[in-house]
């Protein structure tokens, strides 16, 4: 383990192995739960365990246990956070993959250093996550693309409740749901001895921690809000995998079906009955090895 100053900010990483280079881009918009209980990378280090890869794992700012920045940020900064790091590790180039709200940062990536990436990777994500309303798609919504605007909504809420009133006041205003935080939908719900450690945890956060980790969150959701990458996917020539759980409730599969139809020429995976957390599917955790050893 070790932490990196990339672009001024001090990021937590991990390396494991060696051969063909890949960047693990992880998911969420980081927040208050990810910091006092962080999660591991174990799902993609197990897709690679024995295998000829050199693995990047990280900490996106403003989760986990790198730094939080407080002042606005763009998802180009959030990519170029990625490319520091691959050069602070005198990396050329590397498959990156992008798992979730990590689909967004990589297809960014992508479109920025198409160069430096020898394949795209997208398990469980979307071209625009953090939209109202999504591109690809039109009234009716499905189902699942209903309930993933409805999140959308509440995100969005949030940080324009803090451009409103201020980040200290709605801080103050959010502060019995920051320490008792309701669990995700469905299958997207952690493990519940995960959920109580952090409510454990948060309980003995101080309010100032609570308030940047908090912040630092929503700087997040801004930096997501209205992006959408389906006009852009035909521009992407490298490589490129997708797999998606059908009963994915946080992203649903129609995510990635745009996702299908903009990038023709992806290897493309759906796991009947598997919900979001993908890489923690064995089926789909070997099809991302094949796949990787292939490039």
């Amino acid at each position: 383990m070790a932490t990196a100053n990339v672009n001024g900010v001090d990021l937590y990483c991990e390396r494991y192995g060696e051969g063909t280079p890949v960047i693990f881009i992880h998911g969420g918009y980081g927040g208050p739960a990810t910091s006092v209980v962080p999660p591991t990378p174990q799902a993609i280090v197990n897709v690679l365990a024995g295998q000829a890869a050199y693995l990047i794992t990280y900490d996106r700012r403003c989760a986990g246990r790198s730094q939080y920045v407080l002042d606005t940020f763009s998802l180009e900064d959030i990519a170029g956070d990625a490319a520091g790091l691959l050069d602070h590790f005198e990396v050329e180039r590397a498959v990156v993959v992008g798992s979730s709200a990590g689909g967004p940062i990589a297809l960014q990536f992508a479109l920025l250093w198409p160069e430096r990436v020898i394949g795209l990777a997208l398990p469980n994500t979307g071209p625009g996550l953090m939209c109202e309303p999504p591109l690809g798609y039109f009234e009716p919504y499905p189902e699942g693309v209903t309930r993933r605007l409805a999140r959308v909504r509440s995100f969005l809420e949030q940080a324009e409740g803090a451009r409103e009133t201020g980040d200290r006041a709605y801080f103050e205003s959010r502060q019995e749901i920051l320490r008792n935080p309701p669990l995700p939908p469905g299958s997207a719900t952690p493990p519940p001895e995960r959920a109580a450690r952090v409510r454990e945890a948060l309980a003995s956060v101080d309010d100032d921690t609570l308030f940047r980790y908090y912040i630092g969150m929503l700087r997040n959701y801004e930096a997501y809000a209205g992006r959408d990458f389906t006009s852009r996917l035909g521009e992407l020539s490298m490589p490129a995998f997708i797999v998606h759980g059908t009963a994915d409730l946080a992203v649903p599969v129609e995510y990635a079906e745009v996702l299908k139809a903009g990038i023709a020429h992806a290897d493309y995976h759906t796991i009947d009955g598997a919900g979001h957390g993908i890489m923690g599917n064995a089926e789909a955790q070997k099809l991302l090895r094949e796949w990787i050893l292939k490039l």
